[in-house]
């Protein structure tokens, strides 16, 4: 007579150990790869709306600007009144406003290769580019302005 003998072999237990450890390292690496694009995703939108406000600033100061008082000869200063001495600057990696009394104040910092560039059509239309790097991140955001006069 033979004995049925019922239980696992050391075969099948090793296959259900590395499945297990499988679908246990998987799912423990899923929250790890959601937060690691939630915070670059998080880093893109900060450098976005910062980009964003020193573009809004800019526009607003240019608007209420006389247009024969704007000087854009260099491309990365934006001279707004040349009697003032009110500008736009990129120096170094940031960007800085100078006020009519001469005070300087950073609008926005950027890492190397951030960038600021003003070209004019005749003097009326005035085409902005401001590309802002961070570590891994850039971005890139345009406008054109048309002073009051």
């Amino acid at each position: 007579m033979k004995s049925k003998v019922s239980g696992f072999t050391l075969v099948e237990l090793m296959v259900v150990a590395v499945i297990v450890g499988l679908v246990v390292l998987v799912s423990s690496q899923t929250p790890l790869f959601s937060l690691s694009f939630w915070r670059k995703g998080s880093e893109k939108l900060k450098l976005q709306r910062d980009a964003h406000y020193a573009i809004l600033r800019i526009q607003h100061k240019l608007r209420a600007a006389s247009s024969s008082n704007i000087d854009a000869s260099d491309p990365s200063t934006l001279l707004i009144d040349a009697g003032t001495d009110e500008s736009f600057f990129l120096q170094e990696n940031q960007l800085f406003y100078q006020d009519s009394e001469g005070a300087q104040e950073v609008v926005i910092e950027g890492d190397t290769g951030t960038q600021f560039n003003v070209t004019s059509n005749d003097g009326t239309i005035y085409n902005i580019v401001l590309t802002l790097l961070r570590g891994d991140a850039g971005t890139t955001l345009r406008t054109a302005v048309k002073p009051r006069n």
